[in-house]
C-alpha cells in the first residue's frame, strides 16, 4: 500500500490513545443507500424535459454530493446555471414524492449498531441532507430510535460540511470530547468537517466516491463491520499506525 501522511490536521496520538465513546456517521453513502433513489429523482426531472434517462452507474458516484452533483451529471449545468434552481426544485420534489423507493441500508449497517451499542457507544448522524429530508427517511427506515443525535446542514447552529459545526453540535448535544469521537463518512467533506472539528475521521470505502486515498484519513473502511474493529484497537490501545486499511 502506498504510504500518505497521516492527515490534513494532525491530531496527536492523545486522539488516538482515549476512549472512543461517540460514533457519528454521514447519511447518503455511508450508512443507507440512496443512489438509486436520487438517480430516479434525477430521472424523472429529465422526463420533465423529454430527455432519455441516464444509467444509474453514471449518477451514482454523485450521490453523496447531493443535487450539485447530480445535477451537474443529469443537466451539465452548476449552481450558477440560470435553470439551476428550477431544476434543482423539480428535483427535490420528485425525490421526496419517491423518497424511500430503492433506499435500503447498506449490507452490515443494522450489525455495526448493535455492535456499537453492545459496546456502549453513542451513535449519531451528521448530514448535509435537511431535516426536512432526514427525518421522514429515518421514520419510514425504522432508524429514528437508533440514534442519539441526528443533525441535518439546517439544524439550529449546523451548517454544511466540510465546516465542523454540525459536528461540533453533535459532541456539544451528547456531551463529547473531540478525542472522544470518531466519523464515519464516504465523501471528502465529511474527513474534512472531522478534521475540522477535530475528530478522528474513517472513510467508508463501500460508499460512492471513486477514489479516496488522497483525502487524509485517520483510516479506510472496506466494508461496515470493520469500524468495530478500528473502535476496538482504539480503545485497547493496539493502533498506533494511521492510515491503515481496515
Amino acid at each position: 500500500m502506498a504510504s500518505h501522511r497521516i492527515c490534513a490536521y494532525p491530531l496527536g496520538i492523545a486522539f488516538m490513545t482515549a476512549s472512543k465513546t461517540l460514533f457519528l456517521f454521514d447519511l447518503d453513502g455511508t450508512l443507507i443507500d440512496t443512489a438509486p433513489t436520487l438517480a430516479m429523482a434525477v430521472n424523472l426531472t429529465r422526463q420533465d424535459e423529454g430527455l432519455a434517462p441516464l444509467p444509474v452507474d453514471d449518477l451514482r458516484p454523485m450521490a453523496s454530493q447531493g443535487a450539485p452533483g447530480l445535477l451537474r451529471v443529469g443537466f451539465n449545468i452548476d449552481p450558477h446555471h440560470e435553470t439551476f434552481m428550477e431544476r434543482r426544485a423539480r428535483f427535490l420534489a420528485h425525490y421526496r414524492a419517491h423518497i424511500t423507493e430503492g433506499t435500503r441500508l447498506f449490507p452490515e449497517i443494522d450489525a455495526l449498531l448493535e455492535g456499537l451499542k453492545a459496546r456502549s457507544m453513542k451513535v449519531g448522524i451528521v448530514t448535509n441532507k435537511s431535516v426536512a429530508l432526514t427525518t421522514p427517511l429515518l421514520d419510514a427506515l425504522a432508524l429514528n430510535d437508533r440514534f442519539d443525535v441526528v443533525l441535518g446542514f439546517d439544524s439550529p447552529n449546523c451548517a454544511m460540511k466540510p465546516s465542523p459545526l454540525s459536528i461540533e453540535e453533535a459532541l456539544r448535544l451528547t456531551n463529547t470530547a473531540p478525542e472522544a469521537a470518531l466519523y464515519a463518512g464516504d465523501d471528502r467533506r465529511d474527513i474534512q468537517a472531522a478534521h475540522n472539528a477535530q475528530v478522528l475521521a474513517v472513510a467508508a470505502k463501500w460508499g460512492y466516491a471513486l477514489s479516496y486515498e488522497d483525502w487524509n484519513a485517520d483510516c479506510w473502511a472496506e466494508h461496515p463491520l470493520a469500524l468495530l474493529d478500528w473502535v476496538d484497537q482504539l480503545n485497547t490501545g493496539t493502533n498506533r499506525k494511521t492510515p491503515q486499511m481496515l
